[in-house]
C-alpha cells in the first residue's frame, strides 16, 4: 500500500497510510469504538423498569424495592461500518466482565480486541476494559512497530501493564485479570494474538476454521496427546486458563499471521460464544444464517442470539470483520 492511497472524504486531499486526521482539514480519518467509551457515556442517573424510582449512575439495586438495575454494560453495540461488535452478558452471569474495542482507518487498516475478565479476581471487567483499549491504542498508534507481529505483540504487552497497574503500586494476586485476543488487518494479512481461551475463527463456509489454540488445561493436553479432545473437554478442569493478563502473569502471548485474498470473515470471539457453539463449521453456518449480504453487524447479532439461544451461560462477546471490507 503506498503512502499515498486515500483521498480525505471530507476535502479529497491526499492522505499518507496511518493518519489519524486529515492535514489539510482537520477531518478524523479514524473510526473507533470501544465498551469503556459506550458505557461512560451512558453514566447517568438510571430509573428503575418496575416502580419508575430514580437511582444514581452506580447503583447496582433500586433504592425503592430492591430490583437489579439494568447495567449499560450489559449489552453494548459497536458499529463502525466495515466491522461491528456486540458484547452482552449473557443470561446467567450478574454483570458483563467482557470488554471489545475495535477501529478502522481511513486506509481499510482494521483493529479489534476481545478481552474475558477472569471471574475469580476482583473487578475482573475493570481488567478487560483497560486491556482491551490499551491493546487497540498501540495496535493502531502510529509510534507502534510497523512489522504486524511485533505490532500486536507490543499491543499485548500494553494490554498487560494497563492489568498489572489495575491496583497501583502495591497489586495483589488477585487483582483484576482477563483473557485476550486482538486482531490487525491490514495489506492482505490477518495478524492474531492472544493470551488465555478468547478466538479468532476464520469464516468461509465449510472451509471455516479456528485460528487459535486456548491456553487452556483441556487444549494443552490434547496438544501434547496425553488425552482425548472429548474426554479432555469433559474434564471439571477442562477450561482453567493457562495464561492470562493480570498482576501476577507476565504477557505470554502466541502470534500468528496469515495471508487472505478478501473473501471470508474474521470472527474474534470470548467463550461465551465458543462454549455454546464449539465447532468452526456451526459457527460458519450460523453466521450465514444472517442472510446474504448482511452487515457486519447483523451477523454479530446474530451470532449472539445464538448463544444466548443455547443457554447464555457466560458473557458473550463477538466482533466480526469481513475481511473483503464494506465501503463506508
Amino acid at each position: 500500500m503506498n503512502e499515498q492511497s486515500a483521498s480525505c472524504p471530507a476535502c479529497d486531499e491526499p492522505v499518507g497510510q496511518g493518519d489519524r486526521f486529515c492535514e489539510a482539514c482537520g477531518n478524523p480519518l479514524l473510526r473507533q469504538g470501544s465498551t469503556s467509551a459506550e458505557t461512560a457515556v451512558k453514566d447517568v442517573a438510571r430509573k428503575c423498569p418496575a416502580c419508575g424510582a430514580v437511582s444514581g449512575a452506580t447503583t447496582e439495586y433500586c433504592d425503592e424495592c430492591g430490583l437489579r438495575l439494568p447495567d449499560p454494560a450489559d449489552r453494548t453495540t459497536i458499529d463502525l461500518g466495515a466491522l461491528a461488535g456486540v458484547s452482552d452478558r449473557g443470561r446467567v452471569h450478574h454483570r458483563n466482565e467482557d470488554a471489545i474495542a475495535l477501529a478502522r482507518l481511513l486506509d481499510g487498516t482494521t483493529a479489534a480486541v476481545v478481552c474475558d475478565g477472569v471471574s475469580t479476581t476482583r473487578e475482573p471487567e475493570r481488567a478487560a476494559r483497560a486491556a482491551s483499549d490499551a491493546a487497540l491504542a498501540v495496535l493502531l498508534g502510529g509510534d507502534a512497530p510497523v512489522e504486524p507481529v511485533a505490532r500486536v505483540r507490543a499491543a499485548v504487552a500494553a494490554a498487560g501493564t494497563a492489568v498489572a497497574t489495575l491496583d497501583g503500586s502495591n497489586p495483589s494476586p488477585d487483582g483484576p485479570s482477563c483473557t485476550l485476543v486482538a486482531a490487525y488487518v491490514a495489506d492482505g494479512e490477518v495478524t492474531v494474538g492472544w493470551v488465555g481461551d478468547s478466538r479468532a475463527y476464520w469464516l468461509d463456509g465449510p472451509a471455516s476454521r479456528l485460528l487459535t489454540r486456548d491456553h487452556s488445561w483441556a487444549a494443552e493436553v490434547v496438544a501434547e496427546g496425553l488425552m482425548d479432545e472429548a474426554v479432555a473437554f469433559a474434564d471439571r478442569r477442562a477450561h482453567t486458563i493457562t495464561r492470562w493478563l493480570g498482576p501476577d502473569m507476565r504477557p505470554d502471548p502466541d502470534v500468528i499471521s496469515v495471508p487472505h485474498n478478501g473473501e471470508g470473515t474474521l470472527l474474534v470471539c470470548s467463550d461465551g460464544l465458543w462454549n455454546e457453539v464449539p465447532e468452526a463449521e456451526r459457527i460458519g453456518e450460523f453466521a450465514a444464517g444472517a442472510g446474504d449480504g448482511a452487515t457486519p453487524l447483523a451477523v454479530a447479532n446474530r451470532l449472539t442470539e445464538v448463544a444466548l439461544a443455547a443457554g447464555g451461560r457466560d458473557n458473550i462477546s463477538v466482533v466480526v470483520i469481513p475481511l473483503g471490507g464494506v465501503r463506508v
